[in-house]
């Protein structure tokens, strides 16, 4: 413990004064040639208890003699020592050297008074304020335990008595020394012990003995160390036993009794607390304390008219007691400690502990059980960091982990939490980057020196001639003990104790991270709630609340769920598979692998164009690619790029990089935005430089990228080179579509048992599934199929119907309620179970085709039909060659299910739905004006020219399946046949385009098949 060279200018008061117990008497004591003296054999060996008026005066000399002066007071000292202030204004002085006469003032009834106000104003709870110590031998004794350098000058220590209660087991040593010395002696306290040299000739022939060596001494200590041990201990330790039972308060002036440096200290919801959002914009509630700091007064003498004696200085430095706290952050490369300091502001009276702004983990609410949840949010912010990869269904936080609001990355405050449901990938080292404030402020937390301050104590202690003060005889002055080193030694023992700290001075001197093996168990409370994280939906850095994670549900079915072609699947299955294989190799060797590409880092990403009309599984092909490999998915559109080639050169570097270090899929939809075609002129020039970036930008990148378009014909020329595979998505077909339905509807009943599974009352959704799936039929089937429902408006639907199923459920019970309150029954009325059918659907459907109709009026013609006039798109379209898993030459000709383009015309036909096995169609005859039923429609109407035959297979001429496509639109009068036909290896023959090139197609006497195949029949196909 240091000496006096650690201390400030008000410590040094003491350097230089001589040993002994001197007053400073008055003039008139000192002309008299009386003095007063009190030397150490005159000390009672015990404690005197006493109020304001009696601690400050002596009304006679026995008073002064006491080894310790004990003040009690209430809530009113302030105002006491205000009282007797004044009345020592009033008072005449002593008389000066040059005796002059001054009035005679009567002073006795006026002192009465004030003591007996005093007396009055304490009938409440009192307590102790202030320790005086004022025997010489206690005092060096203290000094020699503390290594101090005090002079014989009576020491006052206010509340808490840190210094008396720290040092007081080695005092209690010291007690024990002088026990087995001079306890043999029967009464110690009669033995002079004279102090110094300069007692000697007052005291010839006694025996001498050190201050803090006597039998006096002992007598001293013996009643010091009692009176510490019964009445100043038990305050120290008031507080250790209780918890979150106890509904206990506490002082200003007790907190130092509250808190122990080391221990956990809660932080409880403060101001900033969003309650719309369940009370998460609170910073870090679990903190480890590891030191405090005292209310430390600026002690001074104030004139009377003020209302307090002590400074009412607004310091905060001064006027608050504070406990400094650390939590564990994460940097990104390292664990780290963040300090800060909680300061509990000066009250009066009691407080319950619990509505303090910090105070002991003990006294938490079902602590013990608390404290193991946040053991678990601990333990799931040190998983996440790892895995990265999570799943998350809640709102932001707004408030650091401090307290103190939260910025995002723009560096604006944020004021609302934002809801997010996404998948987000946890990345503290891009978070930051991205925004270098959100970075913890990282602290070494090292031993302090000692800061001790006193002063000499103003307010005098006055020596009168009675109690009724008639005459002052002397003004002594005493040291006061403002601020002490205690709390910077508890606070350098806690430092030095502390595993985790001591850790990170370690790791600083020898320049190494502070990694999770430094961690102990009990130190993941003190992990933070908040996670830096990119949310992938939202497409941002985020800060979210650790205990909202959740691991990504693995789908490993995800591509059998999936309804598109099965050669498509295996394509995808096997280069995906591949690529992750490779990088995972590369990774693990750390080795680059060759490319076929000559440049160095080209050619090591796999780029997969998808393109199709929409709702056909464009983009639930790359969902289902990242599901079924454990990847994130990170979606993004051109819109997240900006418009100027800069901003996309820097925004798709970006990206690309982040998907890349994430190992992500990454899907870029609506690609022909940036990948239209060049074209030549000025007003080109900014688009033609997009494209130009983009191809560049995405020559180098090394992941895997999906691109959705249902616009492939104003793809760049050069952007289509530089894909590796491109699979067209035809309009869903009636297989994909019944499966759609199917899948629908069973997600609909899982849905719904595990939305009971937890409500026992809860009525699951009753659903028709056969009807359902009748009108599933007759919705491929409406309106020849112009509108037929895509997958997302199928999904939609069920969204939709489930939705009105549940609202008709709640108005049936609200019916039934009215019907029975009108009948003053008390009959109980059960819900009724809700009921999913196909009304709901119908609903759903009117409307729905209602917009098609009303878009079909206004635009002309369908999108397919405008997308086809427009260069993007050819909906019509069929491979020539078998694409399914399972081939059959033998297969009757494939129609496409699209309508012809140009106005439709429609020459009559029945709206009716025959009964159709679609496994077993019927065979036409090769001729005559008949009316053929599709499978999935309405009938066709032939044209006047005769029937069609359709080519079971290449050497099969006629009278094969009746297959009338119902989107097929009729023709113009007069046209001829458009021959359709397969062949194992020739591909069909059609016959010369004629007319506009939306209207008709054919000739008489077209090829059907091969050159083996032939229909004589003419007419218009429909």
């Amino acid at each position: 413990m240091p000496g006096l060279e650690g201390r400030d200018r008000k410590t040094d008061i003491e350097v230089g004064h001589k040993g002994d117990f001197r007053t400073e008497a008055s003039d008139e004591i000192e002309e008299q040639g009386s003095t007063l003296h009190l030397g150490p054999s005159e000390i009672i060996p015990k404690i005197r208890k006493c109020n304001i008026a009696q601690f400050k005066n002596r009304f006679n000399v026995q008073e002064g003699r006491y080894a310790v002066d004990v003040l009690e007071s209430n809530s009113l000292l302030d105002e006491e020592i205000q009282d007797e202030l004044k009345l020592r204004q009033s008072l005449p002085k002593a008389p000066s050297k040059h005796k002059e006469k001054r009035p005679k003032v009567k002073i006795a009834p006026a002192a009465t008074m004030v003591d007996q106000a005093i007396h009055t104003g304490q009938t409440d709870a009192k307590w102790i304020s202030r320790i005086r110590i004022q025997s010489p031998a206690i005092l060096a004794i203290l000094s020699r335990i503390m290594r101090e350098s005090w002079t014989g000058r009576p020491r006052t220590y206010f509340r808490p008595f840190s210094p008396l209660i720290y040092f007081h087991e080695q005092a209690t040593e010291a007690l024990k020394d002088l026990e087995a010395k001079w306890g043999h002696a029967e009464h110690p306290g009669a033995i002079r012990t004279p102090a110094s040299r300069d007692d000697a000739s007052e005291h010839q022939g006694e025996v001498r003995f050190p201050v803090d060596d006597s039998p006096s001494a002992l007598a001293e200590m013996r009643c010091y160390i009692q009176f510490i041990t019964d009445e100043i201990m038990p305050l120290y330790n008031q507080f250790d036993k209780l918890d979150d039972t106890s509904s206990a308060k506490v002082r200003f002036h007790d907190l130092w009794f509250l808190f122990r440096p080391g221990e956990l200290v809660y932080r409880p919801i403060g101001t900033g607390t969003n309650k719309d959002a369940g009370g998460l914009a609170i910073g870090q509630r679990t903190w480890r304390a590891y030191g405090t700091r005292p209310f430390w007064p600026k002690y001074q003498i104030t004139p009377v008219d003020h209302r307090k004696y002590m400074s009412d200085d607004d310091d905060e430095e001064n006027s608050a007691f504070a406990v400094f706290c650390y939590y564990i952050d994460y940097t990104g490369d390292e664990f780290c400690a963040v300090k800060d300091r909680f300061e509990i502001q000066p009250y009066d009276g009691e407080r319950p502990i619990k509505s303090l702004v910090v105070y002991p983990w003990r006294f938490v609410t079902d602590h013990k059980e608390k404290l193991k949840k946040y053991m678990g949010i601990g333990g799931d912010f040190f998983r996440y960091i790892q895995t990265k990869h999570a799943a998350y269904d809640w709102w932001t936080m707004t408030r650091d982990p401090r307290g103190g609001p939260a910025i995002d990355v723009e560096g604006n405050v944020l004021k609302r939490p934002e809801h997010i449901n996404s998948e987000v990938i946890v990345d503290f080292v891009e978070a930051f980057q991205a925004c270098p404030a959100w970075k913890p402020q990282q602290s070494i937390i090292k031993n302090a020196d000692p800061r001790p301050s006193t002063t000499a104590d103003e307010f005098y202690t006055c020596w009168w001639s009675d109690a009724e003060r008639t005459k002052l005889l002397a003004e002594t002055t005493e040291i006061i003990v403002l601020r002490t080193g205690v709390t910077t030694y508890e606070r350098n023992k806690a430092v030095r104790e502390d595993e985790f700290l001591a850790k990170i001075r370690e790791n600083d001197r020898n320049n190494r991270p502070t990694t999770s093996k430094d961690l102990r168990e009990s130190d993941m409370v003190l992990l933070p709630v908040r996670v830096f994280a990119y949310a992938l939906q939202d497409r941002k850095f985020v800060q979210l609340d650790c205990q909202y994670l959740r691991p990504v549900k693995e789908s490993f079915n995800a591509f059998d769920s999936l309804k598109i072609n099965p050669r498509h699947k295996a394509i995808v299955q096997g280069l995906v598979e591949a690529h992750f294989l490779k990088k995972s190799k590369e990774k693990t060797d750390g080795m680059g692998r060759l490319t076929l590409d000559l440049i160095q880092g080209k050619g090591k990403g796999l780029f997969i164009l998808l393109h199709g009309v929409p709702g056909v599984g464009k983009t639930a092909t790359a969902e289902a690619v990242a599901q079924a490999n454990g990847k994130p998915l990170f979606a993004i559109t051109c819109g997240d790029l900006g418009l100027t080639p800069n901003k996309v050169e820097a925004a798709l570097r970006r990206i690309f990089r982040l998907a890349n270090a994430w190992d992500c899929v990454l899907l870029l939809d609506e690609v022909d935005t940036f990948f239209s075609q060049r074209s030549k002129g000025d007003a080109t020039l900014t688009k033609n430089a997009l494209v130009s970036v983009f191809l560049r930008v995405l020559e180098y990148y090394n992941g895997l990228l999906f691109l959705t378009t249902n616009r492939p014909g104003a793809l760049d020329e050069a952007f289509k080179s530089r894909i590796h595979l491109k699979l067209y998505y035809p309009p869903l077909d009636f297989e994909q579509t019944r499966d759609i339905w199917q899948m629908n509807l069973e997600r609909l009943h899982a849905m719904e048992e595990q939305r009971c599974a937890g409500s026992p009352d809860e009525q699951p959704l009753q659903i028709h599934d056969k009807e359902i799936l009748d009108f599933a039929v007759r919705q491929f089937c409406h309106d020849d199929g112009k509108a037929r429902w895509n997958g997302r408006q199928i999904r939609n639907a069920f969204q939709i119907a489930s939705s009105l199923a549940y609202f008709d459920a709640r108005k049936r019970h609200a019916a039934q309620l009215r019907e029975r309150a009108a009948t003053d029954s008390d009959a109980p009325v059960p819900a009724p179970r809700p009921v999913l059918d196909v009304e709901h659907f119908e609903m759903i459907h009117r409307i729905t085709d209602d917009f098609d109709q009303y878009m079909l009026e206004t635009v002309g013609n369908t999108d397919g039909a405008l997308a086809f006039e427009r260069d993007d798109r050819a909906d019509h379209w069929k491979s020539p060659r078998p694409s399914g898993a399972a081939e059959n030459n033998n297969r009757g000709p494939q129609h496409s299910p699209n309508p012809s383009y140009g106005r439709p015309s429609l020459a009559g036909g029945s709206s009716h739905v025959p009964s159709f096995s679609f496994d077993n169609a019927s065979r036409g005859p090769p001729g005559g004006d008949r009316e053929y039923y599709s499978p999935f429609g309405g009938p066709g109407r032939l044209g006047s020219g005769g029937s069609v035959g359709y080519g079971g297979n290449s050497n099969d001429g006629g009278g094969g399946a009746a297959y009338i496509p119902p989107e097929s639109v009729l023709a113009s009068a007069g046209s001829g046949l458009r021959g359709y036909g397969r062949d194992e290896h020739e591909r069909a023959e059609i016959g010369p385009r004629q007319g506009s090139r939306y209207g008709s197609y054919g000739a008489q006497n077209n090829e059907w098949g091969n050159s083996n195949s032939r229909s004589e029949d003419q007419g218009q196909l429909y």
